[in-house]
């Protein structure tokens, strides 16, 4: 045996004396029993992975809204601001800044989940037995396989490159196709325009220089014209240049239809398909041309006339607006017909005297705790039944608001300015009395009386309530002549005297008045029938009744026996009552029968609150007939003695 062999069978009994120790010692190992319990393995929670996602990119414009998201650190004080960035080069720096920032924190989470995994596999492997060749055995796995790990992620990465070279190569394609497109449509642009300038100025040119050309012609033939004949020369030049212009212009029609229809001939010569002319289509313009060179022509000759007729219109028409524009922001548009439909000064004047008289009849004829009522329209004169100053309250509330006004326009406003005027001029009052009247038996009796007290005021009377000045006067007078109300529809009212008696006469020959009073022998009568004849035909007026060219019924009267030499005023006045109440007390009354030509009849309308109530006055010149101032209808005339509503008869 060598020395090899022998070293080999001391090593083998070397080996078997250790294995039997190590047997022994496991053999005389005691092992205490333990009752088996279930293992539990204590695992983490699951690790939940928090991924940032990418935030939307909000443009305004060309600025972008970034908002900072990165890890906050605890017990800092770091606001997050919002940072805008102008500009696309500015956008796509942050965009980068934010992916780089996106890819560091998934591997930051991607460390963390490999971190948790370690730990949740050795807490694992800890609760086992044979844990530790377990951890050795992964330790192991884990190096072996390292190669083909980095293999593969490397191929990953280079297959990510790959694919991020590729999407930008085709994003640059895309730009490099915008930026041409751009240099394309920027070029187009430019071309077109270049192109629409040239032909632009090309046909403005041409027009130019044609009717440069007719202005030019013109005017050498006017020069012309002029240098040859003196004074006349300017239209023989003028009618020149018309006449070479018109020359010209049918040269460029002739010219214009010819290239047309060498056009229309040259599309015929090509392929039916690229045909886009027509026969119907040549014609039409042909004929437009031609009928352009025609209107011209009727333009020129009627547009002149236009003109003058025009002008002429304007001469004559503004002149008359203007007057018609004054008139109505004046008194006097009261006499025109108004400017718009609806309420008018007269419509709502006779809505206001209606209401009036509405009120004052029911407060007289109810004469609520008395006997009877009566309407005594105070020291009214006239042979009207029912007397009205409506035309007076018109005129006066024209002259007051109508002057640099549109008076007539019935606004709120103005009616409420017409009803002011209204209730200066018409208001009424009520008092009492008793009259004793004698019954059918023979007895008397007294009677309670309501008496409503009518005040209606004339335009006279409100010239100095209004203090109007000189020049409002002098309106307002030519305003209230019965000239002007009839133009209005004033007829001066049918009075109780107008309606009685007939054969009325307004016009009278000096021979009639003659042959009329030719049979009175005694001087004063005759006197005064011969003055009262001579007025037949003149106006009616209260306001202007001492004129001498209007008069009413008593101052007729006092005026024709003032002819005579006899005053028959009394107490200063010369009303019909205060004339009737003079005779009467001085004893000249006398019997209707015995009436004699010169006498005055004494009439009662209505109450008036004067002597007798008389309200009118006439002048009877014999043979049946009578003189007396009516109203504004008729004035002045001579007609059959009314025998109605007599009060007395007196002869001064």
């Amino acid at each position: 045996m060598d020395i090899n062999d022998r070293k080999t069978e001391h090593s083998s009994q070397k080996l078997g004396c250790s294995v039997f120790v190590q047997r022994k010692k496991v053999n005389n190992l005691k092992i205490k029993k333990i009752d088996e319990k279930p293992m539990v393995i204590h695992a983490k929670a699951d690790v939940k992975l928090h991924v940032h996602q990418k935030k939307d990119v909000a443009l305004e414009r060309q600025n972008v809204d970034i908002v900072d998201h990165s890890h906050k650190i605890k017990g800092s004080q770091i606001n997050q601001a919002e940072v805008k960035i102008s500009g696309k080069e500015r956008y796509r720096k942050s965009s980068r800044r934010n992916i780089k920032e996106l890819k560091k924190s998934i591997k930051m989470n991607n460390s963390s989940i490999k971190l948790a995994g370690i730990v949740g596999a050795s807490a694992a492997t800890n609760q086992i037995e044979g844990g530790e060749e377990v951890r050795q055995s992964a330790v192991i796995a884990a190096t072996l396989s390292k190669p083909g790990r980095d293999a593969v992620r490397k191929s990953s990465e280079l297959f990510r490159q790959k694919i991020m070279a590729e999407r930008k190569r085709k994003i640059k394609k895309v730009e490099a196709g915008k930026k041409l497109a751009k240099r394309g449509i920027k070029k187009t642009a430019t071309n077109t325009t270049k192109k629409v300038v040239k032909e632009t100025t090309k046909k403005t040119a041409k027009v130019v220089a044609k009717e440069t050309a007719k202005v030019s012609v013109h005017l050498a033939g006017t020069v012309a014209g002029t240098a040859a004949t003196g004074p006349a020369g300017p239209l023989i030049g003028v009618a020149a240049g018309k006449a070479v212009g018109w020359k010209m212009d049918k040269g460029d029609v002739k010219r214009t239809n010819r290239n047309r229809k060498i056009m229309f001939f040259m599309d015929k010569m090509k392929s039916k398909d690229d045909q886009a002319d027509s026969i119907g289509k040549m014609v039409k313009d042909l004929i437009l041309k031609r009928g352009s060179l025609v209107m011209k022509k009727i333009v020129a000759v009627v547009l002149p006339a236009l003109l003058a007729v025009f002008l002429l219109m304007a001469i004559v028409c503004i002149p008359v607006i203007l007057v018609v524009a004054v008139i109505y922001n004046s008194p006097f548009a009261i006499f025109f017909p108004p400017l718009s439909d609806g309420d008018t000064v007269m419509t709502v004047t006779s809505q206001y005297v209606a209401e009036f008289n509405r009120d004052t009849s029911t407060l007289a004829n109810d004469h609520t705790g008395y006997d009877t009522g009566t309407i005594v329209y105070v020291d009214y004169e006239g042979s009207n039944a029912v007397p009205s100053n409506y035309y007076d309250i018109m005129c006066v509330y024209m002259v007051k608001f109508g002057s640099g006004d549109t008076a007539t326009v019935m606004k709120d406003t103005s009616k409420e300015r017409l009803k002011g005027v209204f209730d200066d001029m018409c208001s009424y009052t009520t008092t009492t009395g008793t009259e004793t009247v004698e019954n059918d038996d023979g007895t008397t009796s007294t009677k309670t009386i309501l008496y409503v007290n009518i005040t209606l005021k004339t335009s006279r009377q409100m010239e100095a309530q209004y203090n109007f000045s000189a020049d409002e006067i002098k309106m307002l007078e030519a305003m209230m002549s019965p000239e002007d109300l009839a133009r209005i529809g004033y007829t001066g009212g049918s009075g109780a005297g107008g309606s009685e008696g007939s054969n009325a006469v307004s016009a009278l020959s000096q021979t009639q008045i003659e042959a009329m009073v030719s049979g009175i022998t005694d001087a004063k009568p005759r006197a005064t029938c011969s003055f009262a004849l001579s007025k037949v035909g003149y106006p009616y007026s209260q306001d202007y009744r001492d004129t001498g060219n209007y008069y009413d019924c008593s101052s007729l009267a006092y005026y024709s026996w003032k002819a005579a030499g006899v005053d028959i005023s009394f107490g200063g006045a010369t009303s019909a009552a205060a004339e009737g109440q003079g005779l009467d007390e001085a004893g000249k009354t006398v019997s209707a029968d015995q009436m004699q030509p010169g006498d005055l009849v004494f009439y009662s309308y209505l109450s008036n609150g004067r002597y007798k109530n008389i309200s009118h006055i006439a002048i009877y010149v014999g043979n049946g007939k009578t003189v007396e101032a009516l109203n504004e209808s008729v004035g002045v005339v001579y007609k059959d003695v009314s025998t109605g509503s007599i009060v007395m008869v007196a002869r001064p």
